[in-house]
């Protein structure tokens, strides 16, 4: 395809991806994380060298994301926090991923046939931009970084391919060497996803490509010799990543979840995206993994012998047809960094980690349309052509609606129910937007409603307490944060909360020592090391206090609420030092 023939596809497919998350545009942040990276993280917003340094420095989440970060920061310069601003990129930037996709399934394709069809490009590149699957990640403040990765890991791949024509064809290729290295570097900035790129870079020099056919082991070798630079730049961002999730309290031990039941999760997992890709109905961002995941249930061995019957099938027919073995190697590469054997996180499989990994399915199916488009015309040319633009329209009405469903935090959390309504997780959120909404009593129905569904659920049992003691019970606060605290010592906000209950209540000392464990668990909380300062203070450590009011103004970012007050504390301790 040259140049000029790129113009309508593009056009067509971004207008197509704004049409369909138009909806996204009317949407708020959600209590889903936006509000730890977004609403109540003022770090991100600015663009001065001390912004940066905390972008390019900091785990916030358990992610290391610098270049997500500095696309939030320029949001923040443009919209300040007004949602649709932000949703107004992560679609625009979804658009350019989208048009990357068809430029690359066209590349993939030219070994195969040196002029793919535009419509079959077009089809494939649809197929990936409106499915419903891509909505989480594009509908979803926070997981901006799952675009923005996206982008730069097709830029990649796609360079990469480049390069690998231009060589093959005896022209300068070394423009495109840099331009793939450089967008790999790009996309590990904005998330740690592509990993696993230089496993899927060996898998097309096999096929498509062609480049593992040779019968010298001195070419093999220097194809595998050449993936050196991919190899440093994927096993360093596999360290970062593992390093900042290890913060993460969530992350599973293997004691807790073992080798057999990590092997069913990813086997599931597996599974999951290529049933939702052909069938993405019931979708919700909160996909819950059993608290004790048995591997023997029909579930999970059914899935596991789908997995292996695939691969077998795929070895057996990998002479006489190699893109079924190459596409699935692909899409298991890809996607493995989050099928569960490192697990953090309450989710057995998740939406947004589709978003590259089915692109293998796209190439597939702008193949099999460009054989169909081949054929000379008949009812099953028109019979197909006609299937495939029904299942586009259908697959974007479905997102169009999907992506509504993110419009606030009840609304996602009410549909989250729909499709799950055990999932404790979702009435735990939806009682704190309504707690936030000044709805007491649905919040409470709904903390119980958790508890119900999962009685040690710590996350709940804190805001319930919190929810309690904002009405006055301090008892029933109190034993809400003390059952929170024995389900999860790790949890930091209980320790909190509990401290302030009893600060409320009088007891100083029980007050200090639980914002002691809060300030140990979560050392750079500015609320965690005020509120010590506080105790410090009504205990007559004025010089403790001083201390822990400073270092809560270190760590308290400008703007951030609550600075002015302890400001006010440290002025007020400092003046009755100096009285003495």
């Amino acid at each position: 395809m040259t140049r000029r023939s790129w113009a309508a596809p593009a056009l067509v497919v971004g207008v197509a991806v704004l049409a369909v998350f138009a909806p996204a545009l009317r949407n708020g942040f959600v209590l889903w994380d936006d509000d730890l990276n977004l609403t109540e993280n003022p770090r991100f917003r600015g663009l001065s060298p001390r912004h940066l340094a905390w972008m390019f420095s900091t785990v916030h989440g358990g992610h290391y994301q610098p270049l997500t970060w500095l696309t939030f920061g320029v949001d923040h310069a443009l919209w300040g926090m007004d949602p649709a601003g932000y949703h107004l990129t992560s679609i625009v930037l979804h658009a350019c991923a989208a048009v990357l996709c068809a430029m690359l399934i066209a590349a993939l394709l030219e070994p195969i046939d040196p002029r793919p069809s535009p419509g079959a490009v077009l089809a494939g590149a649809l197929f990936f931009a409106v499915h419903p699957l891509r909505v989480e990640a594009v509908a979803w403040a926070s997981e901006r970084r799952d675009v923005l990765s996206g982008l730069f890991y097709l830029a990649t791949v796609l360079a990469y391919v480049r390069f690998v024509r231009a060589r093959q064809a005896g022209r300068p290729w070394s423009g495109w060497l840099a331009m793939s290295l450089v967008c790999f570097v790009l996309s590990l900035l904005a998330e740690a996803w592509g990993m696993t790129l230089p496993v899927v870079l060996l898998i097309l020099d096999a096929y498509p490509l062609g480049r593992l056919s040779s019968t010298s082991t001195e070419s093999r070798a220097r194809v595998l010799a050449e993936k050196l630079p991919w190899a440093v730049l994927a096993l360093g961002t596999a360290i970062v990543a593992f390093v900042a999730q290890r913060r993460v309290p969530a992350m599973r031990p293997l004691a807790e979840h073992g080798v057999l039941e990590r092997v069913a999760q990813a086997a599931y997992g597996l599974c999951f995206y290529v049933a939702k890709t052909i069938v993405p109905l019931a979708l919700s961002p909160a996909y819950l993994l059993e608290p004790k995941l048995d591997p023997s249930r029909p579930l999970y061995l059914g899935c596991l012998i789908a997995v292996l019957a695939v691969t077998t099938a795929g070895v057996l027919l990998r002479h006489r047809a190699p893109w079924v073995l190459a596409s699935w190697l692909c899409y298991v590469a890809v996607v493995s960094p989050v099928l569960g054997f490192v697990q953090t996180g309450p989710q057995i499989a998740a939406d947004r980690y589709s978003y590259v990994a089915c692109v293998p399915w796209v190439v597939l199916l702008a193949a099999g349309l460009q054989a169909i488009i081949a054929r000379p015309r008949s009812l099953t040319r028109t019979a197909g052509l006609g299937a495939i633009a029904s299942v586009l329209v259908v697959l974007a009405v479905l997102a169009f609606q999907q992506t509504r469903t993110w419009r606030d935090s009840e609304t996602l959390w009410t549909h989250v129910l729909r499709v799950d309504p055990t999932n404790h997780i979702a009435y735990t959120n939806r009682g704190w937007a309504r707690q936030a909404a000044g709805d007491a009593a649905g919040a409470l129905a709904d903390y119980d409603a958790a508890l119900r569904a999962f009685p040690g659920y710590f996350v709940a049992l804190t805001d319930r307490g919190v929810l309690r003691q904002s009405r006055g019970d301090l008892e029933g606060a109190l034993a809400d944060y003390d059952a929170a605290i024995a389900a999860n010592p790790r949890h930091c906000d209980a320790w909190f909360s509990r401290g302030t209950a009893r600060h409320a209540r009088g007891d100083v000392a029980g007050a200090l020592e639980d914002y002691d464990r809060a300030v140990s668990c979560a050392p750079d909380d500015p609320r965690y090391v005020n509120n010590r300062g506080w105790a410090r203070q009504a205990h007559g450590d004025l010089a403790g206090a001083a201390a822990d009011y400073t270092r809560a103004l270190e760590l308290a970012p400008s703007g951030m609420p609550g600075r002015e007050m302890i400001e006010r504390n440290l002025s007020a301790v400092q003046a009755r030092v100096g009285g003495r």
